[in-house]
């Protein structure tokens, strides 16, 4: 029986050695399995610390040694993968040219506008992703012009578009430069309409220094517009540049047009193309004499389409402005609408009164009585229409704004750049 137990003893710590060497097992087993799915982790996502974040850097535009930067484009400052900490921008006599940050910190452009002919220098300090310092520094110059030329917006010769916030349908936009422009691209270019509705039109070269922009059709009643002369720092050929900015906005009136027929010697006015009455009057009679200087001067009203160009209470009227010589005439006359630089008007004549609509007897003007004269000054304003037919003799095209005698495909030819 002891015998028995001691086997039985010694199967029993047999079997318990053996469960220990499984159990063992098993955990060996368990731990090498479990660091093989860790491994595999570890190289599926690496960890934080072993990835890199690519550089920052910073770029200043213009770069550094520019020669002839244009000072209209702003100094820009842009980081790729950082943040922008500090911009000091100063021109060669030490003053600070003020600027503007992103809320992002990645980009900074200049506010202040760059001069001609000087000296810039930037200087910038940046942080990448990880915390490093980045400087980065540009020292440039502006381009320095052999001349300079001033845009002027002008209705007419006598007022300015900024004069007046309402024209009316038949205005054109007038740009008189100071000086000739060599390249007429690049000032239509630079030269901006905005319409409120948009209409299709284009400029046109009368000279070298002015240039006209107007709609296909006349304008319709309550269109808002805008006019801008970009010309700063845009280079208008040979060695020519932009004094500096110019704009102006208005808005167009009703619409007003005149039609005076000289075969019938009155003048049918229509208000938004509807006939509003029909006047009296004596044109330029139809004569011909010599001038002071000797050259011809002819008498007749000038047909086509004059656009009117100002009104007044009284003005004085010679017959020296046109060259008859200082002792022909000379008197003030009332109430007065301008249609062309030679000196047409609408204006009260008490003194024929009995020829109106009966035969012409004036030196080119549109004799009216006393209150249709006065009527047309209180009612048209710059920029109204008044057309002039059957005269025999055909307005100057440059005796005041003309722009309206020309077909468009005329107008077009006078444009470096066609429709806009």
């Amino acid at each position: 029986m002891g015998e028995r137990r001691e086997n039985l003893r010694g199967a029993g710590m047999r079997r318990g050695l053996g469960a220990v060497v499984v159990a063992a097992s098993l955990l060996a087993a368990t731990a090498c399995s479990h660091g093989a799915r860790a491994n595999d982790r570890n190289q599926a996502r690496p960890s934080a610390a072993s990835s890199s974040a690519p550089p920052g850097s910073v770029t200043i535009t213009p770069g550094d040694g520019t020669a002839d930067a244009s000072p209209r484009n702003p100094l820009a400052v842009t980081a790729a993968n950082a943040t922008i900490e500090s911009v000091t921008v100063v021109d060669g006599g030490g003053g600070q040219v003020k600027g503007q940050l992103a809320a992002d910190r990645r980009t900074w452009t200049t506010t202040d506008s760059l001069k001609y002919g000087t000296t810039y220098t930037a200087t910038v300090t940046a942080a990448d992703s990880g915390g490093k310092q980045i400087s980065q520094a540009s020292r440039f110059t502006t381009v320095k012009p052999a001349n300079l030329t001033l845009p002027y917006l002008q209705a007419n010769s006598y007022l300015s578009l900024s004069d007046r916030t309402t024209f009316g349908v038949g205005q054109p936009i007038v740009v008189r430069f100071d000086e000739k422009i060599p390249d007429r691209a690049a000032a239509e270019k630079s030269l901006q309409v905005t319409t409120e509705p948009k209409v299709t039109g284009a400029w046109h070269w009368y000279t070298d220094q002015e240039v006209h922009w107007r709609p296909k059709e006349y304008w319709a009643p309550g269109t808002k517009v805008t006019v801008r002369a970009n010309v700063y720092g845009v280079h208008l050929g040979g060695g020519l540049y932009g004094q500096q900015d110019n704009g102006a906005s208005f808005v167009i009136a009703d619409k007003h047009v005149a039609i005076a027929d000289d075969n019938t010697h009155h003048i049918q006015v229509f208000i938004n193309d509807k006939l509003d009455r029909t006047v009296p009057t004596s044109m330029g009679k139809n004569e011909r004499v010599r001038g002071s200087n000797g050259q011809w001067l002819d008498f007749r009203t000038r047909s086509g389409v004059h656009v009117v160009l100002g009104t007044e209470s009284r003005t004085r009227m010679t017959g020296a402005s046109w060259g008859l010589g200082d002792d022909s005439y000379a008197l003030d006359v009332n109430y007065t609408t301008h249609l062309s630089y030679q000196g047409e008007y609408l204006h009260e004549a008490t003194w024929n009164v009995w020829k109106h609509g009966k035969q012409n007897d004036s030196h080119g003007c549109l004799n009216l009585g006393t209150t249709d004269a006065k009527w047309f000054m209180n009612t048209f304003i710059p920029g109204d229409i008044v057309e002039v037919k059957n005269t025999g003799i055909q307005l100057d095209n440059m005796d005041g704004l003309t722009d309206w005698n020309m077909p468009w495909q005329q107008w077009l030819a006078g444009s470096a750049l066609g429709e806009s």
